[in-house]
Order: structure tokens, then C-alpha cells, then sequence
């Protein structure tokens, strides 16, 4: 007892420390998301979009966790963004992959052609976009008010407000809330897509709106086949439906909290390359858009990363990992689950972090082709590939 005492004296609390800043465009631009709408800007009167950012720090190691209201996080984006910041600085940047925000394909330096309702690249909005974002993590860094705990505990509950849109899609459906002191933030899955592509302006659509909410920032989760389960007539009544279904989820008067981190176990922090295939058409590609093989392959190599990386980070029992694109509930349960059995208590995986390789689909799923198997790029096994990494970075933090 005295020796588990000792310990705890000796060992280092978690640091908090938390910033918000507006990323909103000073000027209208082509939302993203929709390629329906065409490329016109956006109309004046939306919502405000926000970067969320919780440093965390624990002895040497710092993580930043941001949560940007944007479509997709470009990898020129998030290399721009670490330039900004210290050195010893982990990101852990992901967008909530709202379609009502800018097009992020105008962050994508390898976007330099034209194609019909997507915005190509502007070195302006790379840049103003990086010091914003940048600024939520050096402004959280130099905040005057911090929290130093020496515990987190997680309250989980099921909620049914999503659901599958692809064949053998199985939404995870546990919404996830971390605290300290005061919340660190929130975990859910589902495509903010309650707006369809009638709103044409800007709005954090769901996962913006629960942020306000519960006073915190939310983690999306496996979302490449996974859309909101919200019915109504109208917007504003989908998105009251959305909401609805989430306060039976999680209305109980006395959640549980489960401690998941305390002074005596690890904050861990690794990145891990992906494997990936050489990037090439799906044939759902070549067959709905048409186009001569060359053609197609010298756009999917413009348009997609060369090469990407799982981003991964424990705290304690709770193992958050990042994934550079979309994907489906299938590819998001296996890592879930290998990372149960590391014995884990939470594995939230996390979509649109630090990178956008596009969707990313099982082999089957991919054979069927649709709309998602058009945006993956790099092969059949590209799921598998991206599983592996994410199981190694498991490993790795276990």
C-alpha cells in the first residue's frame, strides 16, 4: 500500500488544456460534399464553424487532438499545420467531415485539375486554413487556465441514431463521453449529412451542433457506410429527430462512469505507415465515370495521397485510433474488436485523421462498386492494408 502510494506521489497528473477557434471563411466559397450543388458558393447567414483543440500532456509527450468542421483533412493540410507547430507536438487532426463547409479539395495541393463540383486547389486557402488551425493548438499551449487530473473516466451508452447504407454495414452505435475535472470530449458514429445539397450554407450539421451541446469536442467514428438515422419532412426536423434518438441513448439519471485512466497507467502516442498498393481506378470508377483507362489513372494519381499513416494514441485503457479517410463499419469493427481482445475497455476509430486516401472498403465490398467503391483508390486489399496498420499501432500502444 505504501509503495502504491509512493507511486502515485511520483507520478506525473495528465495536463488539459483546451481552445477554440473560428474557422469560418471571410469570403464565400464552394462547399464541398455535394458535387450537386455544382461549385456555387455558399450563401451568406450560415453557422459559424469552429477547430476544437484538446492538448493533452503528460511528462515530455503532447498530443493534440483538433477537431476541425471541415469536409476532409488534405495530407498537404496536415503537413502545413505541423510546420506551424513545435516540434514535440503529436497531431491528432481530424474533420468531422461536415458538407456544409468549404470545399477541402482547394487545401489539396495535388488537386491542380478541373473536375465538374469539386474545387481545385488555391495555395490562399491552404494557408489561411493551417494558421487557423494551427492557432487552436498554440493558443491551447498558451492558455492560462489548465486542468491537471489524475484520472479520466468514459460513460458509454447505445444509441440508435444511425444506420448502415451499404450491404453488410454494421454502425457501432456506442456513443462514448470522456471527463476529467470537466469533459474532454464525446465519440459517435454517423456521416454529418442531416443537411442534404438544398443547404447551401455553412453549418457543423450534426457533429457540430452536439459539440455546442455537450460543451465538448466529438470524435466521428468508422463512417464510410454509415449515414444519420434522421426523419422528417423537413432539415430542421431530421435534425430534431437525430437528436431526439440520442437523448434515449444516453438519458439515464445515473450514468455509469467507468475509470479508464489513472496516474499509474501509460499515455501512449504512435504513428504507423500503411501499406498501401500502387494507386489505380476501381473498375466502379472506370465504369461510371467513362473515361479511357490512362485518363482515369492520371487522375486517380493526382488526386490520391501516395502514401499514408495510422495515427494512434492510448490513455490507459482507451485506445483512440486514426484513420486518413472513410472507412466502413466492416474495417472500423475488425480494428474495434482486435483491439478488445488486447483487452482494452474502448477502442474508438476514428475517420478523416491526418489524411484522406478516400473510402475505404473490405475486398467484397469493393467487388459490389457504388458510389464508394468510385472514391477508393488503391485496390481491392486496400481495407485489409489499412486494418493491419491499425491492429500493428494496437499492438504497438498495448
Amino acid at each position: 500500500m505504501l509503495a502504491l502510494t509512493a507511486a502515485l506521489l511520483v507520478a506525473p497528473p495528465l495536463i488539459i488544456r483546451r481552445a477554440q477557434v473560428d474557422i469560418s471563411p471571410p469570403e464565400p466559397l464552394p462547399l464541398g460534399g455535394y458535387t450537386e450543388r455544382k461549385g456555387k458558393h455558399m450563401e451568406p447567414g450560415g453557422d459559424p464553424l469552429y477547430a476544437r483543440c484538446i492538448e493533452l500532456e503528460r511528462g515530455n509527450l503532447k498530443i493534440a487532438i483538433v477537431v476541425a468542421e471541415m469536409l476532409t483533412i488534405p495530407e498537404s493540410l496536415c503537413r502545413e499545420v505541423k510546420a506551424r507547430l513545435p516540434k514535440d507536438i503529436h497531431l491528432f487532426l481530424q474533420a468531422t467531415h461536415t458538407h456544409s463547409a468549404p470545399d477541402s479539395q482547394m487545401l489539396n495541393d495535388r488537386m491542380t485539375f478541373s473536375v465538374p463540383g469539386i474545387a481545385t486547389y488555391r495555395r490562399k486557402w491552404l494557408d489561411w486554413y493551417a494558421d487557423k488551425i494551427a492557432s487552436s493548438v498554440t493558443s491551447a499551449l498558451a492558455a492560462s487556465q489548465t486542468e491537471e487530473t489524475s484520472d479520466l473516466s468514459a460513460f458509454a451508452a447505445n444509441v440508435d441514431a444511425n444506420r448502415p447504407r451499404r450491404k453488410g454495414g454494421k454502425p457501432e452505435r456506442m456513443a462514448l463521453f470522456l471527463k476529467g475535472i470537466a469533459p474532454v470530449f464525446a465519440y459517435y458514429t454517423a456521416h454529418p449529412t442531416v443537411f442534404d445539397s438544398e443547404q447551401n450554407k455553412t453549418s457543423g450539421d450534426w457533429i457540430g451542433i452536439a459539440a455546442q451541446r455537450f460543451g465538448t469536442p466529438i470524435l466521428n467514428g468508422a463512417i464510410g457506410d454509415v449515414s444519420p438515422a434522421a426523419d422528417g419532412p423537413t432539415p430542421a426536423a431530421k435534425m430534431e429527430d437525430f437528436f431526439k434518438r440520442f437523448a434515449v441513448g444516453i438519458g439515464t439519471k445515473r450514468p455509469t462512469w467507468k475509470t479508464v485512466w489513472d496516474a499509474r497507467k501509460p499515455v501512449k502516442w504512435f504513428d504507423v505507415k500503411i501499406d498501401l498498393d500502387s494507386k489505380h481506378p476501381s473498375p466502379a470508377f472506370l465504369k461510371d465515370y467513362g473515361m479511357p483507362a490512362p485518363l482515369a489513372k492520371s487522375l486517380v494519381d493526382k488526386f490520391a495521397p501516395p502514401e499514408a499513416n495510422i495515427a494512434a494514441l492510448r490513455l490507459g485503457d482507451l485506445a483512440i485510433v486514426g484513420v486518413p479517410g472513410e472507412p466502413t463499419s466492416i474495417l472500423g469493427n475488425q480494428i474495434r474488436d482486435a483491439g478488445l481482445k488486447m483487452r482494452f475497455k474502448y477502442v474508438l476509430v476514428c475517420s478523416h485523421v491526418n489524411g484522406w486516401i478516400g473510402y475505404i472498403l473490405d475486398p467484397a465490398d469493393y467487388d459490389r462498386g457504388g458510389y464508394e467503391a468510385t472514391l477508393s483508390f488503391y485496390g481491392r486489399y486496400e481495407g485489409p492494408k489499412v486494418v493491419s496498420a491499425a491492429i500493428d499501432a494496437l499492438r504497438r500502444l498495448r
